[in-house]
C-alpha cells in the first residue's frame, strides 16, 4: 500500500502588530494680511526681541516640552524672482543657515524663511539686500522688507489609544499644542494674536518586520512494516498409478 500523504504545514504566524501613531503639525502665527494667498500664514511679532539670542525661544520651548522651530521672515518683491538663487544667497549670507520659501510664492513676491539656530541672534533687518539679489541675476526691480515676524512650527507625535478616533486624537493634540504656544508667547517677548492652521495627521510607516519564519519541514514518511516472505507454493501431487 502507498504511504499516507504528509500533513500540510501549519500556517505562518502573522508579525506582531505595533501601536498606531500619528504625527501632527501645527503652524502658529498672527495676521499678515497678504491677499490672494492659497495658504495665508499668521506670524508672531518679534520686534521686542531684536538682538536677543534665539536660544531664549528654544530654551523656553524645551522647558514646556514643546518641539518647535523658529523662522525669521523676509518679504521679497520684484520681477522674475528666482527662488533657487535666492535660497543660495540666503544660506551664503548666514553661516550654516537653512532657508526656504514660504507657501504662496510667485515670481513677483515671496517670503524667505530663515530657520533660526540656537546660536543665532534675532535680527531686525533684512538678511539680503536688493542689490545682492539683482547682481546675482535672481530678479529685477527688487525690494526687500523685514517686519520683525517670526514663524513658529510646532510638531507633536501621539499614540492612538484603543477606542479613540483620529479626529479625537487630533483635537486633543492640537489643544495641547495651542496651549503650549500660548505659554511661549506669554512668557517671552513675542507678541501678536494667535491663530493655528495646517493640521496634518497621518499614521506613520510601520516598522520593518522580520521575514516570517519558514514552516517546519514535515517529518519523513514512515515506511510500511515489512511483510513476512510468502510460503512456497505447494508441490503438485504425485501422479496417480495407472
Amino acid at each position: 500500500p502507498l504511504p499516507p500523504p504528509p500533513s500540510p504545514p501549519p500556517p505562518a504566524l502573522p508579525p506582531p502588530s505595533s501601536p498606531l501613531g500619528v504625527s501632527v503639525t501645527t503652524d502658529a502665527s498672527a495676521p499678515d494680511g497678504g491677499a490672494g494667498r492659497r495658504h495665508q500664514r499668521v506670524l508672531l511679532d518679534a520686534s521686542q526681541m531684536t538682538g536677543d539670542p534665539a536660544s531664549t525661544l528654544y530654551d523656553y520651548a524645551d522647558s514646556i516640552s514643546l518641539d518647535a522651530q523658529f523662522h525669521l521672515v523676509d518679504t521679497i518683491s520684484g520681477t522674475a524672482l528666482d527662488q533657487a538663487k535666492i535660497i543660495d544667497l540666503c544660506e551664503s549670507a548666514a553661516a550654516s543657515a537653512t532657508c526656504a520659501i514660504g507657501d504662496g510664492a510667485t515670481t513677483s513676491e515671496l517670503k524667505l524663511l530663515q530657520l533660526l539656530d540656537r546660536n543665532d541672534t534675532i535680527r531686525g533687518d533684512p538678511l539680503l539686500d536688493a542689490s545682492e539679489i539683482e547682481d546675482d541675476g535672481a530678479g529685477s526691480g527688487v525690494t526687500v522688507s523685514h517686519a520683525n515676524k517670526v514663524e513658529i512650527v510646532a510638531r507633536s507625535v501621539a499614540i492612538l489609544e484603543e477606542g479613540q478616533t483620529l479626529d479625537e486624537l487630533a483635537a486633543n493634540v492640537t489643544a495641547e499644542t495651542e496651549q503650549k504656544i500660548t505659554q511661549l508667547r506669554e512668557n517671552t517677548k513675542l507678541q501678536g494674536n494667535l491663530a493655528f492652521t495646517s493640521l496634518v495627521m497621518f499614521p506613520p510607516r510601520p516598522p520593518p518586520s522580520s521575514p516570517p519564519r519558514p514552516p517546519p519541514s514535515p517529518p519523513p514518511p514512515t515506511p510500511p512494516p515489512s511483510l513476512p516472505p510468502s510460503p512456497p507454493p505447494p508441490s503438485p501431487p504425485p501422479p496417480s498409478p495407472p
